[in-house]
């Protein structure tokens, strides 16, 4: 027996950076927390699809259709009560999908970030695709420790805010020949995870 739940990408929240939870949604950590299984059930049931869409160049419409499509997808009915029921339609950016996705698949690869940026650093570094993935790319290898300790902590909590603030002079530093990184902590995660997976991943480095 398959459950509906569709993860709706709305228009008015599709900023990687700035994306807000809507008022019926106010509970942060309720929101990121069905964010997260939802992902994990997309990554769990439909693996190949998300590593495919998380290797295509984000800017064309392609991986917006594809990232969509993969959002929407019918899963089992494990998942769809995985998630609290009055999160089943939640609204959020394209980006915290993508890294909620990421996130999972590194997980699942079970070998330590940390070590893998490491030897990621060793190799050339993939094309960045837009400003903020040239700075999320160089965080992640410059910063290592501290990204991986960002993905070690639960979404929308004090740890999590924490690692985000000892991630802030990396980004100042990433950024200080360009326009500075404006994100929040669901922004700049999201776009830590996505870069690193790129990173870290034979088949994102191949991209």
């Amino acid at each position: 027996m398959k459950g509906a739940l569709f993860l709706v990408i709305s228009a008015l929240l599709a900023s990687s950076v700035s994306a807000q939870p809507r008022q019926q949604e106010r509970d942060p950590v309720k929101q990121r927390g069905a964010l997260v299984a939802w992902a994990q059930c997309i990554a769990t049931e439909r693996p190949e699809a998300a590593r495919s869409v998380l290797t295509m160049d984000f800017r064309t419409d392609t991986y917006r259709r594809e990232l969509r499509e993969l959002s929407e997808t019918r899963a089992s009915a494990n998942c769809f009560r995985a998630m609290d029921g009055e999160y089943r339609a939640m609204r959020t950016g394209g980006l915290p999908f993508a890294g909620a996705l990421a996130e999972t698949l590194i997980e699942r690869d079970n070998q330590p970030i940390l070590p893998r940026l490491a030897q990621a650093a060793l190799r050339p570094m993939p094309e960045p695709r837009s400003a903020s993935d040239r700075i999320a790319m160089c965080m992640a290898l410059g910063a290592s420790q501290q990204v991986a300790e960002l993905f070690h902590t639960a979404p929308a909590t004090a740890e999590e805010d924490a690692a985000v603030a000892a991630l802030r002079p990396a980004a100042a530093i990433c950024s200080q020949n360009g326009p500075a990184l404006e994100a929040n902590a669901l922004g700049l995660r999201s776009m830590l995870a996505t870069a690193s997976y790129r990173l870290v991943t034979e088949e994102g480095r191949g991209q």
